[in-house]
């Protein structure tokens, strides 16, 4: 005690025992327990009559007493500091366990005189090692029982020790794949990608996610999907990491077998559907010969005076018509279950569509004394929609009707509406027929299908018609539905919205990106192609820019349409079978455009429709492959006057001058040549070329003072000038040239021909006239319709 500090009293220590959180007791030498304090007696609920001495057993659990009073006795026996755990019995019957501990205290001889003791209540906290103990059990019974391998990591993201499972599985030791050693048994290829994305995980405390293939103790490389998740402190620091591999090879073999399945199923379904359509091809053909030739025949025939044979010859017509029908129905359907039905908006007004299709069907009606009547009160104002299909769906649904009515009236109704701001046409046609049970109501739409075998039998017909239909209504953005009584007739209603919806309508990137190049682009001075072939537009316009015309491509109908409206090409090569707008289509439109009318059209199609062509409007018709001589004859017609160019060759090297002139020539180049600088000035006097290509050095006047002298002339400063030159070019000379010219080439460093595509891009590319207003109006609207991406 320190010098001048108040001394201490026995009630200060008695009063301090009695204060203590704890069950406090002193005993004598011999263990016999002479005090508590009240917490002892208010715990136990005892008296100390009662507990002096070895009473304290009585309190103890019947399981523990006899091991505690044991190692109790050694204790004072020894002389040797005790400590044991035991449950305790409280006033209210429970046990609690308690954490027990005694000191000797000595004399200054070394003897004992007293023990000191204190039972701490540590209930909670066994209860809390016990679930610890308990999760870190079941963890590892997870960890031993589970398929996966399940490993930790410490906060860093290192591999801790003992991962038995990650070593069993990849045979690595431990001391191979503690910290991050790991990445050793990821596969090479993967390997990279797991430890960046784990690293990042680390750094960022989030979930590790990823897959990759993982090598087996037997050397066999397994898919494996990892996560992992970090297990945090309470003030958010992140104590270590668990985390599995799960084995998923066998179902990344199952979903790679089934990728190749679908592969194969979609393989069949092509060429199930190519098939259909070379065959409805090859059949088309001569059926529409036949029907050809049937029309010519009945005319000769009537002028002949043979009018006796002219039904015959009307029931041939009337078949082959009726089997070209079917066949083209066999292609819609095709073209339906492949995915590949297109829709082409256009803008129409409805009563005229509708006085068309009346007319088309007329025959039909009249053929078993049926009456049309054409219900249409009202505006029906204009639609954007594929009027080819709308027609085609009426048409369908008329002939139908046709079909399963006789000497009755067919209704053909229309009405405009307006639901939630958007307008809606619909169509109903309605016939007093034989009318549909609910039965055959419910397979009306079904491919191959027919209301019944009778049916079939009675009227003909394949069950195309009203799947086709509805199939073309749905890819319209409406739809088909049918009410009848049987023996009453049938009433057919279309309801389609008045525009084609915005996702089928929005122009594609390829027209936004065809529009926008439009602008760079001089009008009337391109010859346009039209293909959804990739390789074809790659061969055409190689061979097109080798014969010196500017080129421009676009991959589909609509957008091949946009932009001969926006260039006004010198001519358009068009294949026909394509996306979003076939060639016939387009063909069509063009036609019937006034700016457009007068442009040639070369059909370059597979399809062997010669007569077609010609009779829709076609100026020529090449089946692929294609003849090449036969085309570049066929483009000597629409070839720009002075096209490509001229080329003014200015070098001292006469050897050199021949060959490029003869390279050039060959190209389509005008070709001019002059000796050194002077001599080029005054070829530069007589006619201005459009490229120059230059040597620098040269007698007379070399290849720097020409250009000082040209782009001082009002005439030569924007002349493209392409150097090539033997000559080493200094640094200061490469800034010079840098300024006036287009390129330097070393000679020898490039070929002939790759100097002829050179000068073939420079003159494609050379400053384009101002873009007319009308033509940047277009492709701001068509910008702003909704073309995605940035043109």
């Amino acid at each position: 005690m320190s010098a001048g500090a108040p001394a201490l009293r026995d009630d200060d220590y008695r009063n301090l025992a009695e204060s203590l959180p704890q069950l406090a007791w002193i005993a004598e030498a011999s263990g016999v327990i002479v005090w508590y304090n009240r917490r002892w007696y208010d715990y136990t609920g005892t008296t100390p009559e009662a507990m002096y001495g070895w009473g304290w057993r009585a309190v103890h659990h019947p399981d523990h007493v006899e091991r505690v009073s044991a190692r109790i006795r050694h204790a004072f026996e020894t002389g040797e500091p005790w400590e044991d755990t035991f449950p305790l019995r409280g006033a209210d019957g429970a046990y609690r366990w308690f954490l027990s501990r005694a000191q000797p205290f000595r004399d200054a001889g070394g003897r004992i005189v007293r023990w000191y003791g204190t039972n701490t209540d540590i209930t909670r906290r066994r209860a809390a090692e016990e679930r610890l103990r308990s999760a870190q059990e079941r963890f590892r019974a997870l960890v031993d029982s589970a398929a996966a391998i399940i490993w930790s990591a410490d906060a860093s993201g290192a591999l801790a020790l003992g991962q038995w499972r990650w070593t069993a599985y990849t045979g690595q030791s431990e001391e191979e794949s503690q910290g991050w050693g790991w990445v050793d048994a990821v596969h090479p290829d993967d390997r990279a990608r797991a430890a960046e994305v784990w690293a990042a995980a680390v750094e960022a405390r989030a979930t590790y996610e990823v897959e990759y293939r993982l090598r087996r103790r037997d050397g066999v490389w397994r898919h494996m999907e990892v996560r992992a998740a970090p297990v945090k402190a309470e003030d958010g620091r992140v104590r270590e990491w668990v985390g599995m591999h799960v084995d998923i090879t066998d179902r990344k073999e199952a979903e790679a077998e089934v990728e190749r399945a679908r592969q194969a199923a979609e393989a069949a379904n092509r060429a199930k559907s190519q098939f259909i359509a070379n065959m409805s091809h090859e059949l088309r053909t001569p059926l529409s010969a036949v029907i050809g030739y049937s029309e010519m025949l009945a005319e000769e025939l009537e002028d002949l005076g043979q009018a006796a044979l002219l039904p015959d010859l009307r029931k041939i017509e009337a078949s082959a018509r009726h089997l070209l029908g079917l066949i083209n129905d066999v292609l819609d359907i095709s073209k339906i279950e492949a995915g590949r039905m297109t829709v082409a908006a256009e803008d129409f007004a409805v009563a005229a569509m509708l006085d068309d299709v009346a007319a088309a069907t007329e025959s039909l009606v009249l053929k078993r004394r049926n009456r049309l009547v054409l219900d249409a009160p009202g505006a029906l104002g204009t639609m954007r929609q594929d009027q080819g299909k709308v027609r085609q769906c009426l048409v369908n649904l008329l002939g139908n009707a046709a079909k399963f009515t006789e000497d009755g009236t067919i209704t053909l109704g229309a009405r405009r509406t307006l639901e939630d701001g958007a307008a809606w046409l619909t169509f109903a046609v309605t016939d007093t027929g034989i009318g549909l049970t609910e039965e055959q109501i419910g397979r009306l739409f079904e491919r191959f299908a027919q209301a019944d075998e009778s049916t079939t039998r009675q009227f003909g017909g394949t069950g195309l018609g009203l799947a086709i239909t509805r199939a073309f209504c749905r890819r319209m953005g409406g739809d088909i539905a049918v009410a009848s009584v049987h023996g009453a007739g049938a009433t057919f209603t279309v309801r389609l919205p008045a525009r084609l919806p915005e996702e089928d309508d929005a122009p594609t990137p390829e027209e936004v990106r065809a529009l926008a190049e439009a602008a760079a682009v001089e009008r009337h001075d391109v010859v346009l192609l039209v293909d959804d072939d990739p390789a074809a537009r790659e061969l055409l316009s190689r061979f097109l820019e080798r014969e010196g015309f500017r080129v421009r491509s676009a991959s589909d109908g609509r957008a091949g349409l946009s932009l001969a409206r926006a260039l006004r090409p010198r001519a358009i090569l068009l294949d026909i079978e394509m996306p979003r707008m076939d060639g016939w289509s387009v063909l069509h439109a063009i036609r019937s455009d006034p700016d457009l009318a007068a442009t040639p059209v070369i059909i370059t199609s597979v399809v062997n429709e010669q007569g077609l062509g010609r009779a829709l409007g076609a100026t020529d018709y090449l089946v692929k492959p294609i003849d090449w001589e036969h085309l570049k004859g066929l483009m000597e017609r629409y070839r720009p006057a002075g096209a490509p160019g001229t080329v003014l060759l200015v070098d001292d090297d006469a050897d050199a001058r021949e060959r490029l002139r003869r390279t050039l020539v060959r190209d389509g180049w005008r070709v001019r040549e002059a000796e050194n600088g002077a001599v080029g000035l005054e070829r530069l006097d007589e006619a201005r070329p459009s490229l120059i290509l230059l040597d620098l050095m040269m007698p007379v006047m070399d290849g720097f003072t020409f250009l000082t002298k040209l782009r001082a002339r009002p005439d030569g400063g924007d002349v493209p000038v392409v150097v090539l030159t033997a000559k080493d070019i200094t640094p200061a000379e490469k800034e010079r040239l840098g300024r006036d010219t287009e390129r330097v080439i070393v000679k020898g460093s490039v070929s002939l021909g790759e100097i002829g595509s050179l000068l073939r891009a420079m003159y494609a590319a050379r400053p384009p006239e101002p873009v007319p207003a009308s033509l940047q109006g277009l492709i701001d609207e068509l910008t702003a319709r909704g073309g995605p991406g940035d043109p």
